[in-house]
């Protein structure tokens, strides 16, 4: 099996357009001649994770984030880089193709980002209210409780939270990676974020959760870094790309959370 013919096979899955146009989506190592052992699906494409799947027999990757630090993985911009000719000089010689998955992850329905968050956090996303909101009610609870759960459950080192801690809420809606959901909707208690920046957007910034808690309004934000927001998406992805490609193993090379906080 060859990697074109695993992407082909995606391609007829994916149940939505492929975006011809994408620059992301497209082929960062190898091509679409390379023989396929295995699949390993990722979130971030580091070196490390790049070892791994290649200790574990995995020549194909399809990471969703970037694999030489820019949105483009454009190599114009790295090729002095001593850190790329390393990690070009490796994927070479272990004839390693990576092709990423970004938008068409994302443009598909339902969003195996969205899902697999949802599962790992412990909410059906059957049950999202109304389906395809992102939108979950759970049982009333502080802001603080649902943060530490969140931690729990994701096993999150560097977790942040804005809001009070001691606020009651119950209704909660998702996002992931940049996608930040708005915190002013009126029937939204906590809004759940990969990475957001933190100034300069329209509602979605830490500032409007702090003057909403200084009202008295309840507000609460909670940001898991980005890779633990769309990871367990990449799960999901392999559980699906096995349906069509039995051929070979599929399975997640876990990138992990970047992110630590000192002692």
């Amino acid at each position: 099996m060859t990697a074109g013919e695993v992407v082909d096979r995606i391609r007829k899955n994916l149940g939505v357009p492929w975006r011809e146009t994408t620059y992301r989506d497209t082929y960062k190592s190898g091509g679409p001649d390379t023989p396929v052992r295995g699949i390993a699906t990722t979130m971030f494409n580091s070196f490390d994770t790049i070892q791994r799947a290649v200790a574990a027999g995995l020549n194909m990757i399809l990471p969703h984030e970037t694999t030489f630090w820019n949105d483009r993985d454009d190599l114009a911009l790295v090729s002095a880089d001593a850190l790329y000719r390393q990690k070009r000089d490796y994927l070479t010689a272990h004839n390693v193709v990576i092709f990423r998955m970004h938008d068409h992850v994302h443009d598909r329905r339902p969003d195996f980002t969205y899902v697999g968050s949802a599962r790992e956090l412990g909410w059906d996303p059957a049950r999202e209210t109304p389906p395809g909101s992102h939108r979950f009610t759970i049982a009333e609870t502080t802001l603080e409780a649902v943060a530490a759960d969140v931690q729990r459950r994701l096993k999150i080192r560097a977790l942040r939270v804005v809001g009070d801690p001691k606020a009651r809420v119950s209704r909660i809606q998702l996002g992931v990676g940049y996608a930040t959901p708005a915190p002013n909707a009126p029937d939204v208690d906590v809004v759940i974020s990969g990475e957001q920046q933190e100034t300069d957007g329209t509602l979605d910034s830490p500032e409007y959760v702090l003057d909403a808690m200084t009202l008295g309004i309840t507000k609460g934000w909670i940001m898991l870094g980005h890779t633990i927001s769309e990871e367990a998406g990449m799960l999901e992805m392999a559980q699906w790309i096995k349906e069509f490609v039995p051929e070979v193993p599929v399975q997640l090379v876990k990138a992990g959370e970047p992110f630590w906080a000192p002692r």
